[in-house]
């Protein structure tokens, strides 16, 4: 399942669950029991570290170990 993070619209109070998608209508905020909410969508972003330098991306963006 899932991970969700919400914002009440009532008193803005933000709450992250572990749910399925068919249950997302259920949940009601941790602070006022209000079911009235909006989806927070987060960025996300990691990076890769390690590799062999004979490693390629196939590319030709010169952002690639691997690329010249």
């Amino acid at each position: 399942m899932p991970t969700y993070t919400f914002r009440c619209k009532k008193c803005g109070e933000e709450y992250t669950v572990f749910t399925s998608y068919s249950k997302i209508d259920e949940l009601r905020c941790s602070k006022c029991n209000s079911k009235e909410k909006e989806r927070v969508y987060r960025k996300i972003s990691f990076s890769v570290q390690g590799g062999s330098s004979s490693s390629s991306c196939g590319g030709s963006c010169g952002g690639c170990s691997g690329c010249s």
